[in-house]
Formats: structure tokens, C-alpha cells, sequence
């Protein structure tokens, strides 16, 4: 494969990986979400960070489904119940199936992120998509690391396909060929990336945490979607088939992505990824540059703080 540090763009960036993953988490509901939230990205988050084969990490605080966002469209139903409302999700992308394969062989990938999960998830999933289908199609933002709110308003689209229409590879190829192409277009489309997955019933668990999806609705697709305001939801049906649509997907859910945390960028931990978020606000505040240095984020985190740049793998 060719050097991925070649790359320029975030779009560039994250079409040259062959793979991604993609977990759909809900928290426990006997700990305070923003507690739940907090060790996903300050103790679990950073676990990946140790475990050397991912290109790229980020997770996904997800709000409230938001129906109001759209026009009406015959056929197609944009309400979900609050159940069925994946809290986060978790977004790794790696550059080749052997990366892949040395990550899950690491023992922190393994064995301690799994058994980590039941401390704040009450139910978890995740999928792998096909290779080399997963796509960015637009990003005109180019935040390779972002950390925290987003900059403009950013959503996760779920898919649910209609019954007729359940092939997945047929309604992969809807997806990407005839909503995310014309929707690119738009010029207040600002980033648009799709997600293919395969049928729930191949998404993997945790040891100790649930599993299944609460209600029958699960998606064959998500699009992670960034405009330049609330607003052009208004404008992308008309950009398509509207028949079409309706009979291709059953249901439309959109979750405005309340904040994003990057772990792993290009290969390597970011600093959020090593330290943590609230470490790193502190390094910022006081302007500690010496708490940068590569040769004390060795000396602190070994090998891990080269990434996989340190084992040449790619």
C-alpha cells in the first residue's frame, strides 16, 4: 500500500483505508450519561490508543432523533422510538486487513476494551462494513482531529431499508450512487460520508452487554452528514428520486452529533488519545509546549505514541 502519509485532505485521507468499523452504543441507564460519556472518552477511549492498527479512531456523542428537520416524503418515516436511539458511536477506520488483524490481536484489543465495555454500555454493536465501500465523498471542513462541538452542524443519518429493497449490496449501491452523489453537489453540504454495513445479524458484542437491537429497525447504511446550517435538510429531497426513495428506504433517522473526540489521526494517537481530554484542555491552558515533545510522549507511552508510523506496517 502506498504511504498514507501522502495523502492531503481529510476525504483524501480516509479513502485510502480499506476498512471501517462502526459501533452503535447505548449507555447504561443506572449511571448519569455525561458520567457514561466522560469514561468513554477520557478511560476507554484512550485503551485504543495503546493497541497499534488503527488509522483513524473518533467517537460520536449522538442527540435526540430530529424529524423536524425534514419535509414530508411519502412512504418514508423519520420517527424512531427513543429506545431504538443509538447514544454514540464508536468509528475506526484501518488502512489494510492486516491491520485490522494486528489490532485484534493486541490483548488490549483483544481482551481489555471488550471486558471494559459493561462499566458504561448497556448495549452495544458493531459492524463491519465491506471492503473498501465505505466513502467520503465530500469534506469541505478538512478538521483531520477534531475535539469536541462540531464547528457546523453535523448529523448521523440511519438508513432503514424497505423490506422489498433488503439486499445489501443493492441498497449500498442506492445509497452511495443515488443519495450521497446528488446530495455532494449541494453547495451547503459541507461533509458527507457513507457508511455501508451488513445485515445486524452479523454485528459482533461485548462480553456481558446486550446485543440486540430494540426494535426491528436497524440500519444497512449511515451517512455522516456536515452543512452549513440546519436549514438544507429542507432542500435534499428534491435533489432526489422521490419515488425512488420511498421505495428503497423505510425510514430516515438523524441524530445531530453533539460533540466528536479523535483518538487515532493517520495512524497515530492524538493527544486527547494519549492523555485524554481534560489532560490536554490543561496543556493548552497553561501553554505547556514541553508536554508535546516526542521524545517525552516516548518516554511517558513507549512505543504507543508512534502509532502504527512506529511499526511500519503499512
Amino acid at each position: 500500500m502506498d504511504d498514507l502519509n501522502d495523502a492531503v485532505g481529510t476525504n483524501e485521507t480516509e479513502n485510502r483505508t480499506e476498512l471501517s468499523l462502526t459501533a452503535f452504543c447505548w449507555w447504561r441507564t443506572d449511571i448519569p450519561q455525561d458520567v457514561c460519556e466522560d469514561y468513554w472518552r477520557d478511560v476507554h477511549g484512550i485503551m485504543f490508543a495503546r493497541a497499534r492498527g488503527m488509522w483513524q479512531y473518533r467517537q460520536l456523542r449522538l442527540g435526540s432523533n430530529r424529524p423536524d428537520l425534514w419535509p414530508t416524503v411519502k412512504g418514508v418515516s423519520f420517527e424512531v422510538a427513543r429506545r431504538a436511539q443509538p447514544q454514540g458511536i464508536g468509528h475506526a477506520l484501518f488502512a489494510s486487513k492486516g491491520d485490522l488483524v494486528a489490532f485484534g490481536n493486541n490483548p488490549v484489543a483483544r481482551e481489555s476494551i471488550p471486558s471494559d465495555t459493561r462499566n458504561f454500555i448497556g448495549r452495544i454493536g458493531a459492524l463491519l462494513s465491506p471492503p473498501n465501500r465505505a466513502r467520503t465523498f465530500v469534506d469541505r471542513i478538512g478538521d483531520h482531529i477534531a475535539q469536541g462541538p462540531p464547528a457546523t452542524p453535523t448529523f448521523v443519518i440511519g438508513l432503514v431499508a424497505e423490506a422489498g429493497a433488503a439486499q445489501a449490496e443493492a441498497f449500498h449501491a442506492y445509497v452511495i450512487e443515488d443519495i450521497a452523489q446528488p446530495w455532494c453537489e449541494h453547495p451547503d453540504v459541507l461533509r458527507l460520508r457513507v457508511e455501508p454495513l451488513p445485515p445486524y445479524d452479523q454485528a459482533m458484542g461485548s462480553p456481558g452487554v446486550p446485543l440486540q437491537w430494540p426494535t426491528g429497525e436497524t440500519y444497512l447504511c449511515w451517512v455522516e452528514v456536515a452543512v452549513r446550517d440546519e436549514g438544507v435538510f429542507s432542500d435534499l429531497p428534491a435533489w432526489l428520486s422521490a419515488d425512488a426513495l420511498a421505495k428503497q428506504v423505510r425510514s430516515i433517522h438523524t441524530y445531530p452529533v453533539r460533540a466528536i473526540y479523535t483518538m487515532i489521526s493517520s495512524g497515530r494517537p492524538t493527544e486527547v488519545g494519549l492523555r485524554g481530554y481534560p489532560a490536554t484542555r490543561l496543556i493548552e491552558a497553561i501553554g505547556a509546549k514541553n508536554q508535546r515533545e516526542e521524545s517525552l510522549l516516548h518516554m511517558l507511552y513507549g512505543d504507543a505514541a508512534g502509532g502504527l508510523n512506529q511499526t511500519g506496517q503499512t
